[in-house]
């Protein structure tokens, strides 16, 4: 399809400016896009990353149909997102997931969606995070040398990611009723998703839920593999 405008949002664990390194790559192809970042810092941070989303959005003069496309621990909120734009009147004619952890319709956390995808890591998180004042993910261990430090090779992952609390894990999630309420799409670029387990877990869910997959583990051209993804989507 080709929306009127395509919405790109960073999940609530990753770096607020995920997007930004595409954006101008996206924009070259003749999509027109915008990419509000979130203020998600306090309970319940689901909503609180809902509504910042929406209050920029809200703010904005935006066509539609719109597609939502996000990363990471963004994607099981993207129905409550779209839900804010419906009630304004927007059109929301589709969705596309990067590396992201899938919605469920019902009753779900960060946690469970992590340990559903990576058993082993869930648990050493669920572990990690009855400590006091404890985060995941844990930031990585960077060699001693000179210059190495995060985000100096300008790649996305975990070194970029904002650890969260045992609150923002264990918190129920907007369930996603009634959805998918448009076509979805899903990119894999098999490169690390913080707080997201096994990326090719969620891409195989995306598969038998019958949405159009793009693996983009061997090109290393995220652009043109979310350009790939918004074309497949029908209407």
């Amino acid at each position: 399809m080709k929306p009127e405008t395509l919405v790109v949002v960073s999940g609530p664990v990753d770096p607020r400016d995920w997007w930004e390194p595409l954006t101008a790559d996206l924009l070259a192809a003749d999509l027109p896009i915008t990419a509000p970042r979130d203020a998600c810092e306090q309970a319940p941070y689901g909503i609180a990353w809902i509504a910042s989303i929406a209050r920029v959005l809200h703010s904005s003069s935006l066509d539609s149909p719109l597609v939502i496309a996000g990363h990471g621990t963004a994607g099981p909120l993207l129905p409550a997102l779209a839900g804010t734009q419906q009630v304004a009147g927007r059109h929301v004619g589709g969705y596309v997931f990067v590396d992201a952890t899938l919605p469920r319709p019902g009753p779900t956390s960060h946690l469970d969606l992590l340990q559903a995808a990576a058993p082993d890591e869930g648990e050493a998180a669920h572990e990690h995070l009855h400590q006091p004042g404890a985060t995941w993910p844990l930031p990585p261990a960077l060699p001693d040398t000179p210059g190495n430090t995060p985000g100096a090779d300008g790649q996305h992952g975990e070194m970029h990611a904002r650890p969260r609390d045992h609150d923002f894990w264990t918190e129920t999630l907007p369930p996603a009723t009634d959805w998918p309420d448009a076509p979805c799409a899903y990119v894999q670029t098999g490169q690390a998703a913080p707080g997201c387990g096994d990326i090719a877990f969620w891409a195989r869910s995306a598969q038998a839920r019958g949405w159009t997959v793009i693996d983009d583990t061997h090109n290393a051209d995220l652009g043109r593999a979310i350009r790939a993804a918004v074309e497949a989507l029908p209407g």
